[in-house]
């Protein structure tokens, strides 16, 4: 797609980068003399009242945020029926390329994240939760300060006090909480996993999971305990560790309640004490420090009393982190399949009983409001990766599912867990594919000659239900994919 000339009044000087939500261009503002950041959704993604109803949302939280730490928003225009929003070039790069050029010091990911908190906190004191924090939206200034960007797949929490539901949930596979990766409830304390997945690949220079595709990441968060960095990096002070699996535990009710908790946490590993997270803002890339420089304490009294907060944090560092190894690694609890890439499904056959000439029918026939249950299918997530667009989603356990008209896409099983099934789907661009699932009615043994031959015995209610037709027990999950190119 070529690049536009002028977007208002704005002069296009370059593309900054693409994605499956919007494109960002390098522009001048020529009112102010200087550079500024346009995001600007791609015009073959306005047909989808989705993808417009997304970016509009974002620029009206984007616009309500102002903060030292979130990144400014200076205007918001409509250019030929394209919505864009004007904000801060940020000249410094971002977090993720910083990640690239090496590991970083307990100390200068201490100050990082010092900063990127309070912003976090600003924004839950709103009712805003990012959920999408990675380092590639961690954005520094020419002074290395860090700065939040893109709260496009943030929602407003709930006026009632409820925290975040509902299908379609959008993230990034490798920084999602289990609780958003499984479309069930969510708030803030999300975001504060999403920063202990960044810390450890702060001081470690590589993400917690790995898998071949991103529904395999997924799972892991859902599945598999947190990675112990101490065996990745030994030098690390034991305290980091603590941080890293209180900040990434699966039950959010075990993490930091606060992104400021998990700032003064991580001060108190890299520097002894809290530091004053509410109110300071000497944090940045700017002071970096070299990996293995410490911190010196003054002498006299005011150096007695700091040594002397420093052991006991020790020491409750000690207790803290020998609980922590005490307690067993949570195991898997689903087990990845082998399903086909393209699940095809028989349709649901019931169990067949015996002719009415054998049958002694003696089970009361059920009332009217007795039915046979349908399966929970539900869509818990949907992303690009890599320009290829993914959805997942949730069934019931031993539910069956089949596409009848796939038109290029498939899914596939990755894994069970917790009495669901974790989906995987994908294809081109746009695709739409209606799933069937179902959750075929089963009689054991015992009850197969309870009932006439034109009924099922249902166990629950303990009584004959009529045979369902084909369709009984199967719900439609339609799964969309998004475009990404």
């Amino acid at each position: 797609m070529a690049i536009p000339e002028k977007i208002g009044r704005y002069i296009v000087k370059s593309e900054l980068g693409r994605g499956g939500m919007a494109t960002v261009y390098l522009a001048n503002d020529p009112s102010v003399d200087r550079e500024v950041a346009i995001k600007v959704l791609p015009r073959e993604m306005l047909h989808d009242p989705q993808f417009r109803s997304r970016f509009d949302r974002e620029i009206k939280m984007v616009a309500a945020l102002e903060h030292p730490s979130i990144v400014p928003i200076y205007d918001v225009g409509d250019e030929d029926g394209q919505p864009y929003f004007v904000m801060r070039y940020m000249t410094g790069g971002s977090l993720s390329s910083a990640i690239e050029k090496g590991k970083f010091s307990v100390q200068d990911t201490a100050r990082i994240i010092d900063k990127i908190a309070r912003g976090l906190a600003y924004s839950h004191r709103k009712g805003i939760i990012h959920r999408d924090l990675k380092p590639d939206n961690i954005l520094f200034d020419d002074n290395g300060d860090p700065f939040i960007s893109d709260f496009g797949v943030a929602k407003l929490t709930e006026t009632s006090g409820g925290g975040l539901t509902g299908s379609g949930v959008i993230g990034t596979p490798a920084y999602m909480s289990p609780e958003q990766a499984q479309g069930t409830e969510i708030d803030g304390r999300s975001d504060v996993y999403g920063l202990g997945v960044i810390i450890y690949q702060m001081l470690s220079g590589q993400q917690p999971y790995s898998a071949d595709t991103p529904m395999g990441v997924v799972v892991k968060h859902i599945t598999e305990p947190v990675p112990e960095i101490l065996s990745l990096i030994p030098t690390l002070p034991p305290e980091a560790d603590v941080v890293i699996k209180t900040s990434m535990a699966k039950d959010k009710a075990n993490r930091y309640p606060t992104t400021i908790d998990l700032a003064k946490a991580l001060n108190v590993a890299a520097f002894g004490h809290e530091g004053d997270v509410t109110f300071s803002t000497n944090s940045g890339l700017g002071t970096r420090v070299p990996s293995g420089q410490t911190t010196q304490f003054g002498r006299g009294k005011t150096g007695l009393v700091i040594v002397g907060i420093v052991l006991l944090v020790a020491v409750i560092g000690f207790f803290l982190l020998r609980n922590q190894l005490l307690v067993p690694d949570p195991q898997p609890t689903g087990t990845a399949t082998t399903a086909p890439l393209l699940a095809t499904v028989p349709p649901p056959t019931l169990t067949p009983v015996p002719t009415l000439e054998t049958v002694i029918s003696f089970a009361p026939s059920c009332s009217a409001d007795v039915t046979f249950p349908v399966p929970d299918a539900r869509v818990t997530n949907s992303q690009c990766e890599g320009k290829i667009p993914y959805v997942f989603a949730t069934i019931s356990e031993g539910a069956t599912f089949d596409i009848p008209d796939p038109q290029g896409g498939a899914c596939r099983v990755e894994a069970v867990t917790e009495g669901r099934q974790i989906l995987s789907c994908t294809g081109p661009d746009f695709t739409v594919m209606d799933m069937n699932v179902c959750s075929p009615p089963t009689v054991a043994n015992a009850d197969l000659n309870k009932c006439s031959s034109d009924a099922t015995y249902d166990s629950t209610n303990q009584c004959c239900v009529a045979v369902p037709p084909a369709e009984a027990g199967c719900v439609i999950l339609q799964i969309k994919l998004k475009g990404c190119k």
